[in-house]
């Protein structure tokens, strides 16, 4: 050790102040629920005086076991992804676990491979983040499942006691919004997702049918921003679209420069609203109108409900021992039944509409 550093406090040094033994301590840092208030007590004081910092890949060692949560997902670019990714690892932080991140690939037999690797590693929990479920990822929930406590992230999934991200709220939202700008009614530009679920689509769909507006199918776009600004161009030849809903923000701000680019001002002569609260939408010309969603705390939460999970009366499926997810009843329900279904817990995780710049009601003689 070099001359005049500190050696920093141990676990013998914390069960000597607390007298108490080292098995004890243990115990305490690794939640152990057979001990008195009394003991517990004098341990946490112990911490705290001494400013112990449990050295968690020592402990893992020694025991074997990895005190650890498991994130599995195919991608992790994406904003809302990192978002979460942050929310889990702040909070994951917090209650001194480490965060593994698992990528997986395309095909069901390298998908199976991946998650029996990550079983073998025993972390303490799993969280899936297959937000759009475009892969097939979500169908080994349930195989995940039996071996360990299993959260998962997506639009929408009542069936599987999931955590959502309020994706068809927020469609559902927007889409209100710029109808009541006086629209006569709401293009939109979607994102790789399963329209069919409870999605941002599925919600601006909803939004239109509750108005009468007229309904024109989606123009699909891909991840890629000079995708949308090629969509962007195409929209600019029907001067009857006065209003444009994109599926995340990055893909609004390739709209939106495709238009100018053909011309045309925004929101002067077609507002565009975004969706998931880049940050990016504040730095944009024009600014862009968005749904922003609380992911960091989406993720936190994801991570409570392991830490509490043998309380927890919301565990996924665990069905389909071969990987494959067998439906539900319950997930049948229908639009109205989710609009009133709030027993997930992510109503107290708080989204909202961003207005700015981008959003505006139609010029005399346009959207009426």
């Amino acid at each position: 050790m070099a001359a005049g550093r500190k050696r920093a406090p141990s676990i013998k040094d914390v069960a000597r102040k607390a007298g108490v033994s080292v098995s004890t301590v243990s115990r305490y840092l690794n939640g152990g629920r057979n001990l008195s208030e009394g003991k517990r007590k004098v341990i946490a004081e112990a911490v705290e005086d001494l400013n112990y910092r449990p050295n968690t890949i020592a402990r893992a060692l020694v025991s074997n076991e990895f005190q650890s949560i498991a994130v599995i997902a195919t991608d992790i670019s994406l904003y809302g992804s990192m978002q979460l990714l942050q929310g889990i690892e702040l909070a994951a932080r917090r209650r001194h676990y480490l965060v593994t991140v698992t990528l997986v690939g395309n095909g069901h037999e390298k998908v199976k491979e991946t998650v029996d690797q990550l079983i073998q590693n025993r972390p303490v929990g799993c969280i899936i983040l297959d937000v759009e479920r475009s892969s097939l990822l979500h169908s080994f929930a349930g195989y995940i499942a039996q071996s360990l406590p299993t959260v998962i992230v997506d639009e929408a999934d009542l069936a599987s006691g999931s955590l959502r991200v309020g994706a068809y709220e927020g469609g559902y939202q927007i889409t209100k919004y710029l109808l009541r700008l006086g629209h006569k009614t709401v293009f939109h530009v979607s994102i790789p997702e399963d329209d069919k679920k409870f999605t941002r689509c599925l919600g601006w769909r909803r939004a239109l049918e509750e108005a009468g507006a007229p309904i024109e199918e989606p123009l699909p776009c891909t991840w890629d921003f000079r995708k949308a600004e090629q969509i962007g161009r195409y929209l600019c030849s029907f001067p009857e679209i006065t209003a444009i809903f994109a599926g995340n923000d990055e893909v609004a701000a390739g709209v939106i420069r495709g238009i100018l680019l053909e011309g045309k001002k925004v929101p002067e002569d077609v507002s565009v609203a975004g969706f998931d609260g880049n940050p990016i939408g504040e730095v944009t010309v024009p600014s862009i109108t968005t749904w922003r969603q609380n992911f960091q705390g989406i993720g936190a939460k994801a991570v409570e409900r392991l830490a509490h999970w043998p309380d927890s009366d919301d565990q996924p499926e665990t069905k389909g021992v071969d990987g494959t997810h067998k439906a539900s009843e319950e997930e049948e329900l229908d639009l109205d039944q989710l609009q009133q279904s709030r027993a997930m817990g992510d109503e107290q995780i708080s989204s909202r509409l961003i207005i700015r710049e981008s959003t505006a009601p139609p010029q005399s003689g346009h959207g009426r």
